[in-house]
């Protein structure tokens, strides 16, 4: 048993997620024991894991688990099913009701806007107007949370409930003699003894602990753990009694400065985790490029290096029907990523003037949600640059396929990356590529002449130029094209999973060795 370890998983996913959930398949397909853990709580949580396709039996989250709340029923909670003082006025605040009592709030019921209208929350006030507490109900119809507010505003505890409505676990807000925040944790009657916690740390590891001795989730065999989000969870793993196999997977460039892989400051993602090296039975490279500069830099330590790509192109994939290149939208360039700094959309903005100088029908669409309000500054230079009428942000899709399979050309100008999953599925689709020839990734999956073209990170103006040279030799862009479908083979499931076995191997090697 495989555990992929996240911090937690939204609607809008990054390509960490995205990859943990591809992973998850394939070990499905090979009947490889493998589940899904994060810890943060929400109260959709399984509408988006429903969205994403993930089976409860395949998840695991920590408040679920406390809560014995993992595989629920759905029950349908409505207005209906809320006991309400007849005698309260009730007026309609859209889909939402306001309850008073004497020309004051007492109630406010929140509602989902879904057929049924189901209950979100049910937030309680005092005479004053004062928000006293907020019972929120879990997507699958019971109350799993409450929080309490004190007189300022501010959630003072969270009290987390099964189900049946059994208080299980206790979330106290409180302020150190500094001032500084310090959250508590109480964990009530787990198996006859109550815990408290300092923090999401020390809990995070007091519920892996308990989950890699849990034979109703692991079963009977050796047990592993794939740290995906070593910044967030990589403390509480290390910090475990139970000693099993982990191995810190790595989705991104490890170091700062890859003009100096020996000495460069760390990736602050991983810095923590690699300055504890020894404490890991392996380190995941994504390229054989990414492995070989980690065993340049760690090897004396003795830990091995592991390399498996994260993206993985299904066999339904590499056997659909490819999609005749005359019926793509004509200049249609699409870029397929988080609006981030680092992956410099800015650069392909201000490349697209002169793409439209010698192209003036070309159309740029963006793919992905924004981080730190770099939508902000992308919109500034689309109006400073005047390209407003061939430039549209279309924000997060969940179905980026039809997006590759319209398009005839994908950009990513990134100046670092792991090995960005749109680059194999947009291949996996027959969409040519664009990229930035930086570490790690572009080289390894686009190759040079045959399915796409590599720029060199910061030259706008060849950026442009590639961009142009292609959308104007359209025999060209359609060889790419079928080229793509076929290099995007590399990235298998078979492949991949020969990679991934390695680790299996490794794992019940130190099993048998106990």
């Amino acid at each position: 048993m495989l555990f992929f370890l996240n911090d937690g998983i939204q609607e809008n996913k990054s390509g960490i997620e995205h990859a943990q959930i591809k992973r998850l398949k394939l070990f499905k397909q090979f009947k490889q024991l493998a589940k899904i853990v994060t810890r943060q709580y929400s109260n959709e949580l399984h509408l988006v894991t429903k969205h994403a396709n993930i089976a409860d039996e395949d998840f695991v989250n920590l408040f679920d688990y406390f809560q014995n709340a993992r595989i629920v029923p759905q029950k349908d909670v409505t207005i209906r099913d809320i006991q309400i003082d007849p005698h309260w006025r009730r007026q309609a605040d859209g889909i939402n009701y306001s309850y008073s009592r004497n020309g004051h709030r007492i109630l406010y019921v929140r509602r989902r806007n879904d057929a049924k209208k189901h209950i979100i929350n049910l937030q309680y006030f005092d005479h004053f107007g004062k928000l006293l507490n907020v019972k929120w109900y879990d997507v699958r119809g019971f109350i799993s949370v409450e929080q309490v507010y004190d007189w300022q505003g501010n959630i003072t505890t969270e009290n987390y409930f099964q189900p049946d409505g059994k208080l299980v676990l206790q979330l106290a807000h409180m302020k150190d003699k500094r001032g500084q925040k310090v959250d508590t944790y109480h964990l009530f009657d787990y198996h006859g003894q109550d815990y408290q916690f300092t923090g999401l740390d020390e809990l995070t590891t007091f519920f892996l602990d308990q989950l890699v001795t849990d034979p109703e989730v692991c079963g009977n065999t050796p047990v592993g753990m794939i740290v995906d989000r070593v910044y967030e969870v990589g403390w509480s793993v290390l910090h475990m009694k139970n000693r099993v196999p982990r191995y810190m997977q790595l989705h991104n460039d490890h170091v700062n400065n890859n003009n100096d892989i020996l000495h460069s400051t760390l990736n602050y993602n991983y810095e923590w985790g690699l300055r504890h090296i020894k404490d890991w039975d392996g380190v995941i490279a994504l390229t054989p490029q990414q492995q070989d500069d980690l065993k340049a830099r760690f090897a004396k330590y003795g830990v091995p290096i592991f390399r498996v790509p994260g993206p993985i192109v299904p066999a339904a994939v590499i056997d659909k029907p490819h999609v005749p290149f005359a019926k793509r939208t004509k200049n249609q360039v699409v870029m397929v990523a988080r609006l981030s700094p680092e992956k410099q959309q800015d650069q392909l903005l201000k490349a697209w003037p002169k793409v439209l100088a010698s192209i003036p029908d070309a159309k740029l669409d963006f793919w992905g949600y924004a981080n730190d309000n770099f939508d902000q500054k992308l919109n500034k230079i689309v109006t400073a640059e005047k390209i407003g009428s061939s430039v549209t942000f279309h924000g997060y899709t969940s179905d980026v396929n039809s997006v590759y399979e319209d398009a005839q050309l994908l950009i990513l100008p990134s100046r670092v990356e792991g090995l960005p999953l749109s680059l194999v599925e947009a291949q996996s689709h027959g969409l040519p590529i664009i990229a930035n020839d930086i570490k790690y990734g572009p080289a390894d999956v686009v190759i040079a002449g045959q399915d796409g073209l590599l720029t060199q990170n910061g030259d706008i103006d060849g950026l442009a130029q590639a961009i142009v040279s292609l959308l104007t030799d359209q025999d060209r862009l359609a060889k790419m094209s079928a080229h793509a479908y076929e290099d995007s083979k590399r990235y298998s499931e078979p492949n991949v999973m020969k990679l991934w076995q390695g680790i299996i191997d490794d794992v019940n090697e130190k099993e048998a060795q106990k």
